[in-house]
């Protein structure tokens, strides 16, 4: 449960398109894939929030849009030997993926699109055959709890069923000879299985067998017919692999001392390139063949998404600066520097490069950055609480926040318990413990901002979005005495309401995150800040669309009914058009400004 523009996590990975680990919509141009002969470069637009398919000559020059389907948000790009564009795209924040293709003449036609009310089809970065016949695509029109994986002639759009089953499936990439194709089943954000699928006789084998949890994630195929798998076999963090189908020994192209986050192929196999998180921050790196790895360098913020040609020799890589507007960048893998090709309208801000800091907490230091804005004495400060909770807050500031801190307010974004990033223990300690170690981590953050010498205790705020909404809940009804204001954005105010209300392909998702009704209804209870309200303090603003299919609006109706009826002063506003998050531009901005203009006035800060 991830907002948009809060946060950064492991991409299960970009390959799981749309599964709900997902949270790089919209941060700046993503979906990144190369034409066929390499000379141009697809993406869908982020940095004007246009969310349509573009595309550059990797020579230089402007971008063109190429593919956009009215009144949705596109996604998912992949491209066909033949040049045919395919993107999936919804509408109005609900989450019903369908599938359309940009053919050579400019005609755009539905590929995979379907009127049932909770369709998804579903389409990944590789998802086209290297023969061009075939799209995989993954699919709930089965049975609205599980996610097959669905072959589509690329021509005529029939389609067949390949892969089948109780769990998410999501297709990985095909190998380079078109003989099989890497399918993941998801079965939580910790515990996944790649599979090695025949696409004639639909016969699968276990490329990653395990016992317990183990993450696998397929990333490519090398030249010698191996698949290259995300991993965390065997340590803490995720490492880079390469698994012999034949016998499952495992080679580390890739194992760093913190995690890899991206990897990709080139469509020939032999080139790979990776990105590396060290707590936030991106580090790139690529080989060719059986050569020495390479470091990009010159970064100094996040890689959101990387492409390598199909013959290997472009990288391209969407990238944030800490201070500065995101880019699209391209270097040769051969050597060279990397050149711009698009860059978003604005200069670098130095206020926008935060502190890196450990926080004490009850169970070790809690990651943290901190913004601070230019001034002198003591400044009102946000608590910023990123979505998932299995995501992480980076030196990319979130947008909400760009304008607190033109505004005198100094933002903190920690990475408590539960967070991605860190490990795999640390990740995995919130699960079925929603408001019990998180509220721990957010009491030990509160207490730490209030010591501060430069922060006003006095004039503290919490702010999130989703899970974040949630904590930001949490925050208000559990740590009462902290807060002059807070900000829920889409937030469940009842863990109970908000699992009996999933979507039906989220539910094994959270009774495994959230608790099992079953068994936890009480506990989930009492850990719900429903349960609390009437220890609501300070004033409240809830921003919730009413398409959100992943904390329904009901969830804000309520609570702020409640609020309300025990005579507190809540500010609720309602986005009829909108999801989880924000995908129209006039939509994000008007949400902006009522952040804004809310903090601004309850913490006494100035105007920007």
């Amino acid at each position: 449960m991830t907002a948009p523009d809060m946060d950064r996590r492991p991409d299960l990975r970009q390959l799981v398109a749309r599964v709900p680990v997902t949270t790089r919509r919209y941060q700046g141009p993503s979906a990144l894939a190369f034409s066929p002969d390499g000379s141009r470069l697809a993406f869908v637009s982020g940095l004007d929030r246009a969310h349509a398919v573009c595309q550059v000559d990797v020579a230089g020059g402007e971008p063109a849009e190429v593919l956009r389907v009215p009144g949705a948000q596109v996604s998912g790009v992949a491209w066909s030997p033949a040049g045919d564009l395919f993107a999936s795209a919804d509408r109005g924040g609900t989450e019903r993926w369908q599938v359309y293709v940009r053919r050579p003449d400019g005609r755009v036609e539905d590929i995979a699109v379907s009127e049932g009310d909770r369709v998804q089809h579903l389409l990944s970065a590789r998802a086209v055959s290297p023969d061009g016949r075939l799209v995989a695509v993954s699919s709930n029109a089965r049975d609205p709890e599980d996610v097959d994986v669905v072959l589509i002639d690329a021509g005529t759009g029939a389609r067949r069923p390949l892969v089948e089953g109780p769990a998410w499936h999501v297709a990985g990439g095909w190998s380079p000879d078109g003989r099989r194709l890497a399918v993941a089943r998801v079965d939580q954000n910790t515990d996944q299985t790649v599979l090695l699928v025949d696409p004639d006789t639909g016969d699968a084998t276990e490329l990653t067998p395990h016992a317990g949890e183990e993450q696998n994630v397929p990333a490519g195929w090398l030249a010698d017919g191996r698949p290259l798998v995300i991993t965390d076999r065997g340590q803490e963090h995720l490492w880079l692999a390469a698994v012999d189908p034949a016998t499952g020994e495992r080679e580390a192209i890739a194992r760093p001392e913190w995690g890899v986050e991206l990897a990709t192929a080139s469509a020939d196999g032999r080139t790979v390139a990776w990105t590396v998180n060290e707590d936030g921050y991106s580090r790139l790196w690529h080989r060719t063949g059986g050569g020495h790895s390479r470091e990009i360098g010159g970064l100094d913020g996040v890689v959101l998404d990387l492409a390598l040609s199909p013959a290997g020799d472009l990288l391209a890589y969407s990238y944030q600066p800490v201070a500065a507007p995101a880019e699209l960048r391209l270097v040769e893998t051969a050597g060279g520097a990397a050149r711009t090709l698009r860059a978003a309208a604005g200069g670098a801000d130095e206020r926008l490069r935060p502190e890196t800091v450990r926080i004490p907490g009850p169970r070790g230091g809690i990651p943290a950055f901190v913004y601070r804005p230019g001034g002198e004495g003591r400044l009102p400060a946000v608590l910023l609480i990123h979505g998932g909770p299995e995501a992480q807050s980076t030196p990319r500031l979130a947008a909400q926040a760009v304008p607190l801190l033109a505004a005198g307010i100094a933002v903190v974004a920690p990475n408590v318990h539960g967070s991605t990033g860190y490990g795999k223990s640390w990740q995995t300690a919130i699960h079925r413990r929603w408001g019990a170690i998180d509220l721990e981590d957010f009491r030990a953050v509160a207490d730490w901002m209030a010591a501060r010498p430069d922060f006003d205790p006095e004039r503290l705020a919490v702010m999130g979005g989703s899970y974040g909404g949630f904590a930001t809940l949490l925050c208000i009804t559990r740590l009462p005495g902290y807060w002059r204001c807070a900000v829920d954005l889409f937030g469940p105010g009842n863990l109970v309401s908000s699992v009996e209300d999933a979507e039906p392909n989220w539910r094994r998702w959270n009774r495994l995150w959230i608790g099992d009704l079953a068994t936890d209804r009480e506990s989930l209870l009492e850990r719900s800040p429903a349960t609390h309200v009437e220890n609501v303090r300070c004033p409240l603003l809830v921003l919730h669309g009413v398409n959100d299919p992943r904390i329904r609006k009901r969830e804000s109706d309520d609570f702020v009914a409640s609020v309300r009826e025990l005579g507190g002063r809540v500010e609720y506003v309602v986005f009829e058009d909108e999801g989880h998050g924000f995908t129209h531009p006039e939509n994000a901005a008007a949400a902006g400004r009522a952040i804004q203009e809310f903090l601004v006035r309850e913490l006494g800060a100035r105007e920007s």
